[in-house]
C-alpha cells in the first residue's frame, strides 16, 4: 500500500556518504601522524608534488594538488618559513614564482613519508593488494571526472 512518503534510499547505500565518511577518518589519520612531524597534509601534498615535478611555478602547483592558488600561499609561507622549500622570481616573468624544495623538505618529505606509508598499511590493511590497486583507480577516475566538470 503506498502511503504517498517519497521512497528514502537508506544512507548507508550512498556512495557519496560512505566516501565522505570513509575520507575523514582516513584524513584525521593523516593530520594526527604529519603533525606529530610537523606538517600539514597541504603541505605534505606540496613537498611530494616538488619532489615529483621538480622546481615549478607556484599557480601549477596548486592546480597539481587541487588547492586554489590564494590559498596555497598560506601553506608555502609554513614550508618557507620552516626551511623545507625556496621562492623565487622568475626571471622570465617577474610577476609568477618558481617554488624548490630545499634539503631539508626532502628530508622531512622522506620522513613523512615513511610515517604514512605506516598509516597506510594499517587504514587500507583491510583491502587486498588488487582491491587497493582497483580502488585507487576507481578515485583516480572519480576525481578526473569531477575536475573536468
Amino acid at each position: 500500500m503506498d502511503s504517498g512518503r517519497p521512497v528514502n534510499t537508506p544512507l548507508g547505500s550512498r556512495l557519496g556518504y560512505l566516501l565522505v565518511r570513509s575520507a575523514l577518518r582516513v584524513r584525521q589519520r593523516y593530520v594526527n601522524e604529519l603533525s606529530a612531524i610537523g606538517l600539514l597534509p597541504n603541505q605534505h601534498a606540496i613537498l611530494s608534488a616538488l619532489h615529483e615535478l621538480g622546481p615549478c611555478h607556484q599557480k601549477e602547483l596548486a592546480a597539481r594538488i587541487g588547492l586554489d592558488t590564494g590559498d596555497i600561499v598560506a601553506y608555502l609561507d609554513g614550508l618557507d618559513a620552516d626551511g623545507h622549500i625556496v621562492r623565487k622570481r622568475d626571471p622570465a616573468d617577474r610577476r609568477r614564482q618558481i617554488v624548490s624544495v630545499t634539503p631539508a623538505g626532502s628530508k622531512i618529505l622522506a620522513v613523512a613519508d615513511q610515517a604514512l606509508d605506516a598509516v597506510e598499511a594499517d587504514t587500507f590493511g583491510c583491502l587486498t593488494r588488487a582491491e587497493r590497486k582497483a580502488f585507487g583507480q576507481s578515485l583516480d577516475k572519480l576525481y578526473g571526472s569531477l575536475v573536468s566538470q
